[in-house]
């Protein structure tokens, strides 16, 4: 029989054809190699890749009349040539170029009678390398297996020139509708509360997408008309932007030994510090009682306590996904106050019974990363949208080289999943000694978000002006 979909997998997917953003994550990732790549390589490379990951191959079957979750089904007609694309900058292609692509194609939803991920395959940059962008729906990360796709991808040796033999995929005939009425008649025998259940859930999901804005009438309340909340808050989206940027990882190593915090804080100052002169730059007045708060997902460790981006990344594969609400004190002038006051909060936040969605990579191979980042929104979307003004992800990644495919892995952006209502979304990823961010907003809320990626390095530079 095919896999039903879990509980929190099906809310995922209720009221897809009305919300104003698809739930799916990405990861850019910029590729050196002596040659050019051929297409047909790279498609033989991602279906080798795939056997890893049979989900990838499946899409959803959605249940006659409504009467239980949908299910996983082989995809009779898997056509690697459709999620596997290529596409290109006019040549010489810059950072700005590349982060405007980019958007567009974050933007274009996922098909829904398809597996629900895609890959596209970028050229024309001025240096020669070739960017990768993954899109996978958040749906695809439900199960205690499951990884984002760009963890499939990328390895930590380098692929061969020939690709090994890969046997023939064959697909699992799909279960006729006669087959999936009855078992969920079945169900319903055994617990007559699940379609009640199921349909007061399609009820609230559709309802919240005709809103648009959910919560917008209680954040309000929180906080005044033209308050601060509201330049992170969009009520009618307008397509998104992307901004990239990156710092070094030992510069947040040194001002954490020097103040004696985690480097996970330092990294969280860094942002804070960026946005604080984004949104002075913006015109608008700070006190220094003004804060963000931002839903922080967290890589918590059973054993270990909370996996820092200064750890090897096999600390990163055992962890699991706790939600944090962090006041980001984007009002206070004083660079080290805002870092004790942030290393103050996350440090009552570090207990594992506060795990959301927890999920155990410990057998996973590949860049950890892209999977702990989607994890993050998951958790995220579970929680009230007016509970928080913007999701920031930070997930380790390791410290070595890696590879996609036959080439080098040079830079990794994460590119988070901008949910309804929300202006702007940041995550981080620590890869090879370098903070590789990444910001997705709304396009008509925050037109300059590239700025924001430009102040990092100022904000790195007023911290490391404290660590003396």
């Amino acid at each position: 029989m095919a896999t039903r979909l879990a509980t929190a997998d099906a809310d995922l997917l209720l009221g897809d054809a009305t919300r104003s953003r698809s739930r799916h994550s990405c990861s850019l990732a910029l590729v050196s190699r002596d040659d050019p790549w051929d297409i047909d390589r790279v498609m033989e490379f991602v279906d080798a890749r795939l056997a890893d990951a049979p989900r990838f191959r499946q899409r959803i079957r959605y249940v006659p009349f409504g009467l239980a979750r949908a299910v996983w089904v082989d995809d009779p007609d898997f056509d690697l040539s459709f999620h596997v694309r290529r596409s290109a900058l006019p040549a010489p292609g810059g950072v700005r170029q590349l982060a405007d692509l980019v958007a567009r194609l974050v933007d274009r939803p996922l098909e829904p009678g398809r597996p629900l991920w895609e890959l596209y395959l970028i050229e024309g940059l001025a240096d020669g390398r070739l960017a990768v962008l993954t899109k996978t729906h958040h749906v695809l990360l439900g199960g205690p297996n499951a990884v984002d796709l760009a963890q499939v991808l990328m390895t930590d040796e380098r692929a061969s020139a020939d690709v090994d033999e890969v046997a023939t995929w064959t697909p699992v005939p799909s279960p006729g509708d006669g087959v999936l009425v009855l078992d969920a008649l079945i169900t319903i025998a055994t617990d007559p509360l699940e379609l009640v259940r199921r349909s007061a859930r399609l009820v609230n999901a559709v309802e919240r997408a005709s809103r648009g804005l959910v919560g917008a009438a209680s954040l309000t309340v929180l906080r005044p008309p033209g308050g601060l909340a509201e330049m992170f808050r969009t009520s009618r989206p307008r397509g998104s932007r992307v901004g990239l940027a990156s710092f070094p990882l030992d510069r947040a190593r040194a001002i954490a030994r020097e103040h004696g915090c985690k480097v996970n804080d330092v990294v969280l100052a860094v942002l804070c510090g960026a946005l604080r002169s984004w949104i002075l730059s913006c015109g608008h007045p700070l006190s220094t009682a003004d804060t963000l708060r931002a839903i922080v997902p967290m890589a918590v460790s059973s054993e270990a306590g909370p996996v820092e981006g200064s750890e090897a990344s096999a600390e990163a594969t055992s962890a699991e996904i706790a939600s944090a609400l962090i006041g980001m004190p984007v009002g206070e002038p004083n660079p080290r106050m805002r870092l004790a006051q942030i290393s103050r909060e996350t440090a009552t936040q570090r207990h594992p019974r506060q795990a959301v969605g927890a999920k155990s990579l410990a057998r996973l191979s590949g860049f950890a990363p892209p999977t702990l980042h989607a994890l993050g929104s998951r958790a995220a979307i579970m929680l009230p949208s007016d509970s928080y003004d913007l999701v920031v992800t930070n997930a380790p990644g390791p410290q070595h080289k890696m590879f996609w495919g036959d080439g080098e892995l040079a830079e990794v952006y994460p590119v988070p999943a901008l949910l309804d209502g929300q202006a702007l979304a940041v995550s981080m990823s620590s890869y090879s000694g370098i903070v590789y961010c990444g910001f997705t907003a709304d396009r008509q809320a925050v037109p300059d978000v590239e700025e924001i990626g430009e102040l990092i390095s100022s904000a790195l530079d007023e911290l490391t002006g404290t660590a003396r």
